[in-house]
């Protein structure tokens, strides 16, 4: 009995996908957030190479100017499907929430 196509063509190393090979535009995350990168990504002034974190910051920016998923693919050379997920991700963050912790409420301090 011979294989089918199918079965066949299956690697046998156990591996489904090759690993995914990182990008110019992806850098590994440091723990810090280059504002000035986020902002010059965001207005799309020229390509920059962003953390994961800075990404989705830039995202937030581009959305909250009211730019759509597909500014965020041009700006952040992103796939749109990876532009659709970082905008509903961000529309489903919930609201008072800062990269910082919570926003005080109107006459209260934050702790």
């Amino acid at each position: 009995m011979t294989p089918s196509p199918v079965t066949a063509a299956r690697p046998l190393s156990g591996h489904r996908h090759p690993r995914r090979r990182p990008t110019r535009w992806v850098l590994p995350e440091d723990g810090i957030v280059d504002e000035v990168a986020v902002a010059i990504a965001a207005a799309g002034t020229r390509p920059v190479a962003l953390t994961r974190t800075e990404r989705w910051l830039a995202a937030a920016r581009i959305l909250a100017d009211d730019g759509t998923p597909y500014l965020i693919s041009k700006r952040l050379h992103v796939s749109g499907r990876t532009a659709l997920a970082l905008a509903a991700a961000i529309n489903a963050a919930p609201t008072g929430y800062t990269a910082a912790g919570p926003v005080p409420e109107p006459g209260r301090e934050a702790a």
